[in-house]
């Protein structure tokens, strides 16, 4: 019994190792580059290092601040890579997201009942409203064979100019300042409960925890899970193996948009409590999300620690800015870095698959 125990620990370490590896071996290389920059600005990089991981992970406040901005880059990161691992590459994440939590703000003003019963119902039609924003790039490529990649871009802006259209004229506040494009606060009762108090820190962790979880389930212990990866990794075999690629295809995007919408409603009931023009597409969280879901190379437990250090990046490089006076732009760089080097070892693997096909046609042949 022990010796199953052990063995079953010893997996989950070297689970938890090959989902760390890549981003651990990137972030290295990524602090090289951004110590040669710090040298160039005239500070020390320990220096700066230390201050910046101090005020990010170390002490408490900033530690809660990192988690309440990690919250909805990893559901972002979750669900660009429900999309990813099956061979979509949705773009239009940020599109989804805000969609679904405008419809679940806008549900949570004016549907009338009891407030937590309404903030569930929201909750769900928002997730229900990101799903199917998500479905039309899906059936417009499936249909007419458009590009995924062009039409989810294309749709982020027309998400962000009808939701700014609403709350610059017909529901924008107008009882605090007329010159906030936003609407009116939800009700005390809809809010998320605060986890620390004495930072916002709220229970929206915990609801991207589940998230986690949920991606880790469907991924790893259902039949859809393993035809959405099979799919990713050779839609051809997935065809012919019977795998019904259409049904994957909705299924996976509609999952991907919801999850995006649940991002954005962490966003609103426990942290900012109305929704304001721009308040989803000037903190990047779906781009940072996109960048957590390429470094850990789609798994999720790697994207969950990888969203929360890069979000550690963007508080301590605000803190070092007001300290040492350091440009915010370093964390910025040295995030992309990290990027840049999983995106090399990306390439690497597609030229090397693209070489390899050829190779196995002519055997078969």
């Amino acid at each position: 019994m022990k010796l199953n125990h052990d063995s079953a620990l010893r997996r989950g370490g070297e689970r938890v190792w090959h989902a760390l590896r890549q981003p651990l071996i990137a972030t290295v290389f990524g602090l090289v580059v951004g110590a040669v920059v710090i040298l160039v600005c005239g500070q020390n990089p320990i220096t700066v290092y230390a201050e910046m991981f101090d005020k990010s992970f170390l002490k408490p406040y900033y530690l809660f601040s990192t988690l309440t901005r990690a919250t909805p880059i990893i559901i972002c990161a979750m669900a660009t890579g429900m999309a990813w691992r099956a061979g979509y590459i949705n773009i239009g994440v940020e599109g989804q997201m805000v969609t679904g939590t405008f419809v679940a703000t806008v549900c949570a003003l004016y549907i009338p009942g009891p407030p937590v019963l309404v903030a569930l119902l929201s909750w769900i039609i928002g997730m229900a409203a990101g799903a199917l924003y998500a479905l039309l790039p899906a059936v417009l490529t499936w249909k007419f064979n458009v590009s995924m990649v062009i039409t989810t871009l294309m749709l982020n802006y027309v998400a962000n100019y009808i939701s700014s259209y609403f709350v610059t004229y017909p529901l924008k506040d107008t009882s605090g300042d007329g010159l906030a494009l936003q609407t009116p606060e939800l009700s005390a009762m809809m809010h998320l409960p605060r986890l620390s108090s004495t930072s916002t820190f709220n229970a929206g962790f915990l609801i991207a925890v589940a998230v986690v979880v949920f991606m880790v389930f469907i991924t790893k212990k259902t039949v859809f899970g393993y035809e959405s990866k099979m799919g990713g990794f050779n839609p051809f075999f997935a065809l012919y193996g019977g795998t019904r690629q259409a049904k994957v295809m909705m299924i996976t995007m509609a999952l991907s948009g919801a999850i995006a919408a649940i991002a954005g409603s962490t966003e609103v009931f426990g942290l900012k409590y109305r929704f304001a023009d721009g308040m989803l597409t000037t903190t990047n969280y779906a781009w940072t999300g996109l960048m957590a879901a390429l470094i850990a190379d789609l798994d999720p437990v790697g994207m969950f620690f990888v969203s929360i250090f890069l979000s550690g990046l963007q508080i301590g490089g605000s803190a070092i800015q007001r300290s040492l006076g350091i440009p915010l732009e370093i964390a910025t760089i040295i995030q992309c870095c990290i990027t840049l080097f999983v995106s090399v070892k990306l390439v690497f693997r597609h030229v090397k698959k693209s070489k390899a096909a050829p190779a196995e046609g002519g055997a078969k042949a």
